[in-house]
């Protein structure tokens, strides 16, 4: 999985549409911007009465990814969507009871002592690779949490038996006093 970390939505303003050309880089575009119609088709087929609140287009080893993060009936998830349609994978906002004992103990040694503020359930069902989206023998569960720490913000994946896939990323972000975080 090759993430861009993103901070809270909270916190990130979109007010226009930004398109890189380099390879590996994100390129953020307001919740509101015209997707390709198969990944519109594939979102709509699996989340009817998802409301899209934050989209990045990303470059993963020479595939187009639609990074959607979304509400779907009240709850916070996020797909990755290939510009051909493919869903790749789909996370959703759970509670730490919904994270395995094993998971939960290798994101917590992460933290250590940073306040965990979202645990996500991701489910991946393909990878991408030379160009191509390539499925998985059997879809892999992995999950996810956002931690703070003062000014430093980190993220970090884990599979069910606490094997970690992505070490934790610690990243500093300067929040001004006096404003709020919408």
């Amino acid at each position: 999985m090759n993430k861009t970390f993103r901070l809270m939505p909270r916190m990130l303003a979109l007010t226009t549409v930004t398109f890189l050309s380099s390879a590996g880089h994100s390129q953020t575009a307001r919740p509101d911007a015209k997707l390709p119609d198969a990944v519109a088709k594939s979102f709509q087929a699996k989340f009817p009465q998802g409301k899209i609140t934050e989209l990045e287009v990303e470059d993963e080893n020479g595939v187009t990814i639609y990074d959607l993060e979304f509400k779907d009936e009240g709850i916070d998830k996020e797909t990755d969507i290939a510009a051909d349609g493919t869903m790749l994978e789909f996370s959703v906002a759970v509670a730490a009871s919904a994270v395995p004992a094993p998971a939960l103990k290798a994101i917590r040694a992460a933290a250590d002592g940073a306040t965990i503020e979202r645990y996500e359930h991701a489910v991946i069902s393909y990878e991408t690779k030379d160009g191509k989206t390539v499925k998985l023998a059997e879809p892999r569960n992995e999950y996810e949490a956002e931690m703070a720490k003062g000014e430093q913000r980190g993220e970090i994946t884990v599979a069910a038996d606490g094997k970690v896939i992505e070490p934790a990323k610690w990243f500093s972000v300067k929040v001004e006093k006096g404003k709020d975080d919408r």
